[in-house]
């Protein structure tokens, strides 16, 4: 499931992300009054992929770029690599905007960070857990089972392991799906501010029956 990433690869993905974030009510939200809307979100997509396939977090469906997860194990997450693809992230953004574009962002985002926070698994555990960063279906790929054939060995992976799985998702619609699959949602994290809500979940490792 784990695809090796060329630039034809890589280009396709981050083109199908950059369109499927911007659907995504967080990102719609924190690119409102931003002119090139695709382009930031493409760039943003790469960088993101690059991260994802170098601690080996990056799974596609049989090479599909439709059919992506970026999830991982944190015990094999890097936070010095995690912070530089983060400063890299942010250099991208203030070379893709010009000046009002960027005071516009950020003031955007002064109002969405009240209701992102990536911290929140510390309140019901400590350690070692599986996180699902990324999920995305294409639409026509929706109802062939490919969500199923993508998180299922990550599932079975956490439940081998016996970890939690944790995810968080500013789109209400993804909750039923998620419990659909074991998760629970545990905090809801919203503020006056926006209508923007973040929606916390778990999964609690099932006990898996070791054979003989």
């Amino acid at each position: 499931m784990k695809s090796l990433i060329v630039p034809e690869t890589l280009d396709a993905i981050a083109g199908y992300l950059a369109g499927s974030f911007l659907e995504d009510p967080m990102n719609k939200a924190q690119m409102e009054g931003i002119s090139k809307k695709e382009k930031l979100m493409r760039a943003n997509a790469r960088i993101a992929i690059k991260h994802a396939s170098k601690i080996d977090a990056l799974y596609l469906l049989d090479n599909d770029p439709r059919a992506i997860m970026v999830a991982y194990d944190t015990i094999n997450n890097s936070k010095i690599r995690e912070t530089w693809t983060n400063i890299k992230t942010i250099a991208v953004t203030f070379i893709s905007v010009n000046l009002k574009e960027l005071f516009k962002l950020l003031r955007n985002m002064k109002v969405l960070v009240k209701v992102l926070d990536f911290k929140w698994p510390q309140e019901f555990f400590k350690g070692r857990h599986y996180r699902i960063k990324i999920i995305s279906i294409d639409k026509s790929l929706r109802g062939t089972g490919a969500f199923r054939k993508l998180i299922t060995p990550a599932i079975e992976y956490a439940d081998r392991e016996q970890i939690p799985m944790v995810l968080e998702t500013h789109n209400p619609s993804n909750v039923g799906l998620y419990e659909h699959f074991g998760f629970k949602l545990v905090k809801t994290i919203s503020s006056p501010k926006t209508p923007i809500q973040q929606y916390c979940m778990i999964r609690k490792p099932l006990m898996v029956q070791k054979s003989e």
